[in-house]
């Protein structure tokens, strides 16, 4: 082995054992985020089930309080002009391709309003990790 093949050998190590170290330590100090959803994603997920879960007819009692509150949190965006986006995306499955042709619109637009739309749902449904994550950033 030659002194350049040890020397690189031995960087590789030592930046490894110290972004380990790094990690560890940022992790100790509860400066990373966990391996959890946001209220973005989470808001998000929610959307994909809640078509399947509303039609549920043997939903749990806590099941149908949060199929409630969502159905309350979608009749507060209805009136977005583009509130049917939520169902064309998450309930039948259509690509933003898709979507902004029916609308006649740039994908660009889809993508910005269906942002808009999830940012208005996210505090309605999940406030208590909305106000967290206010404070994390």
């Amino acid at each position: 082995m030659t002194a350049k093949e040890v020397i690189e050998m031995t960087a590789e190590k030592t930046a490894e054992k110290t972004a380990r170290a790094v990690v560890s330590e940022m992790k100790r100090a509860g400066l990373t985020k966990e391996n959890r959803l946001g209220s973005f994603k989470k808001t998000e997920r929610i959307l994909y089930e809640f078509a399947e879960w509303r039609n549920d007819e043997e939903m749990t009692e806590s099941t149908k309080r949060f199929c409630d509150l969502i159905q309350r949190a979608l009749k507060r965006v209805q009136t977005d002009p583009y509130y049917e986006l939520i169902g064309l995306k998450y309930f039948e499955g259509w690509t933003h391709e898709r979507i902004a042709e029916y609308f006649g619109v740039d994908v660009s637009v889809i993508s910005k309003r269906r942002t808009k739309l999830i940012n208005r749902l996210r505090p309605i449904i999940f406030s208590d990790d909305f106000i967290r994550e206010l404070f994390e950033e």
